[in-house]
């Protein structure tokens, strides 16, 4: 009984070690498709180019726009916390760090997403 136990675990172990690297294997495969261009669809160099350009340049000017008004909120919550404490003068500083650090690449990505 033991035997079989033991036997099952390692039968187990062997079948995820192969699950992973066929896994790391298609991901490999598909990188290398990326790089070569090999797409399904006939990529091109001016395809990707128009798409970066849609994707980002026309993406830029929501994103600043949603990036001022989310400042504006946080700004005008975090004076309302930071005046309790008598440090109004930080305010800046933390819509600052908060939108480049924490919010910035979040709302960036949902808004590339969207």
């Amino acid at each position: 009984m033991r035997n079989k136990s033991l036997m099952d675990r390692v039968r187990l172990l062997g079948r995820s070690a192969i699950d992973i690297v066929a896994v790391l294997g298609r991901s490999g495969l598909f990188l290398v498709h990326a790089l070569l261009g090999r797409g399904g669809a006939g990529s091109s160099f001016q395809l990707l180019v128009k798409q970066l350009y849609s994707v980002g340049v026309m993406s830029l000017v929501i994103i600043v726009v949603s990036g001022m008004f989310i400042g504006m909120v946080l700004a005008l919550q975090g004076f309302s916390i930071l005046a309790k404490y008598g440090s109004e003068q930080a305010v800046g500083q933390m819509v600052a760090l908060t939108l480049l650090r924490e919010l910035g690449p979040v709302v960036t990505a949902l808004l590339f997403a969207g």
